[in-house]
């Protein structure tokens, strides 16, 4: 049987494997698959997995490492920075004592202001650390979380810093009354100069506690025997947290007046003839339990000996006039005490501060007038480190203005030297 080429017709010979005219492929080929392992797809897949997350892993370090962090916390925590470990916390007390939470005691008709306080220590030492951590800053504020409809919001100042390692590294000034709900939130938003952003807050809630008033319309106090038993018997019948207030008439005291168990707020008041409120004895206020109180609108009159006012415990004392005393307003103990609006007149020492405690409170010793004083003021010994405000004060014809033997930061560039 003579063979012929599908393609082209040409004879072929026997056994002929392509046509020798066209030379067309006359047998069919078949390619053989290369066999494979099935298990290496899988395991080729599951390295270029492994080596997707290494490197993912790899990169979220790096951005951990450079990218912002952010820190929360109530009251305190522990920030590290270049080999640094800051224990950072909050306190509305004067002991640096951490306060995830204060509660503070207002009257209904009561106005108040209070500070919180940013403290700064190193970790190891416990030692301040508030420079060396302020020089990383690069931007302090506080704001106040409270309800929206408050009939009182709290105000929150600017944070400012006072120099002073007994009042931390900042502090912000709350404004509130006692009609403020709580409890509020004051948040420090602190922004490091390497962009790292510290939330650290603090809970303020408000304890609305009784006034006891007494008036001399209800309560015999026109002689200085009547006035010390009235005083006595507060102290032993009215416990604290209960603020007590006597309204004083407008007589003159034959003597004086001690309160040694629990603060009492003392105002005097004055007369259609102008007569004031008026001691001719030395008043001490020491109490053992001294929430901060008032003494305003009362004259202390000597006869060159003595002390008139003695304070030691938390007082402010407002529009008083101190006149012929050996030592005019004396604060003294541990305490802090500040006078504003105040007459020293004809002293020996107008004012002395002669205190060995750490407390210290109100710095604004404003628009007092000392006047024909041998010492007008002397500083013998102020706690903390804060800088006394003199501002609108006058200084008159007084032999020596200030003593300050440890040479204590004061402000007089707001004073009048006459």
């Amino acid at each position: 049987m003579n063979l012929r080429c599908p393609h082209c017709g040409t004879p072929l010979p026997a056994e002929a494997s392509f046509c020798p005219h066209c030379a067309q492929n006359l047998r069919t080929r078949h390619e053989v698959d290369t066999p494979v392992r099935r298990w290496l797809k899988p395991l080729k897949r599951t390295l270029l997995l492994l080596v997707l997350a290494v490197f993912g892993w790899a990169g979220w370090l790096v951005y951990d490492a450079l990218a912002p962090n952010v820190y929360e916390a109530w009251g305190e925590l522990t920030y590290s920075l270049n080999g640094n470990d800051y224990y950072l916390f909050l306190t509305c007390q004067t002991d640096a004592t951490p306060e995830a939470a204060h509660t503070m005691q207002v009257e209904e008709g009561g106005v108040y202001d209070r500070v919180s306080r940013l403290f700064v220590a190193h970790v190891d030492s416990g030692e301040d650390a508030g420079r060396a951590f302020l020089n990383q800053t690069s931007e302090v504020q506080t704001r106040v979380i409270q309800p929206p409809d408050s009939p009182s919001p709290v105000v929150c100042s600017l944070p400012i810093d006072p120099n002073d390692p007994y009042d931390g590294l900042a502090l912000t000034t709350l404004d509130f009354t006692g009609r403020s709900q709580g409890p509020v939130e004051v948040e420090w938003t602190i922004t490091m100069k390497n962009g790292d952003t510290i939330f650290l807050r603090q809970k303020i809630d408000f304890q609305r506690v009784d006034t006891a008033h007494y008036y001399p319309e209800d309560y015999p106090m026109d002689t200085i025997e009547d006035l010390q038993a009235l005083v006595d018997q507060i102290q032993a019948e009215v416990p604290l947290p209960t603020v007590v207030r006597i309204h004083l008439p407008p007589v003159t005291y034959e003597g004086g007046l001690t309160i040694d168990r629990r603060g009492i707020n003392l105002s005097g008041s004055t007369d259609g003839q102008g007569r004031r409120t008026t001691f001719l004895g030395p008043v001490v206020l020491a109490p053992e339990e001294d929430p901060l109180c008032d003494i305003e609108h009362i004259d202390f009159v000597g006869n060159g000996t003595g002390t008139g006012l003695t304070v030691a415990a938390q007082y402010r004392v407002l529009d008083c006039s101190f006149t012929g005393w050996e030592i005019g307003l004396l604060v003294g103990g541990e305490a802090w005490a500040n006078p504003k609006d105040c007459l020293f007149t004809d002293n020996d020492i107008g004012f002395r501060f002669d205190s060995g405690g750490t407390y210290c409170n109100y710095t604004d010793f404003t628009n007092n007038t000392f006047r024909n004083n041998t010492v007008a003021v002397d500083l013998l010994r102020v706690p903390g480190l804060r800088t006394i405000d003199f501002k609108f004060c006058l200084f008159d014809s007084n032999v020596a203005t200030i003593l300050n033997p440890n040479n204590h930061a004061i402000d007089t560039g707001g004073a009048t030297f006459e």
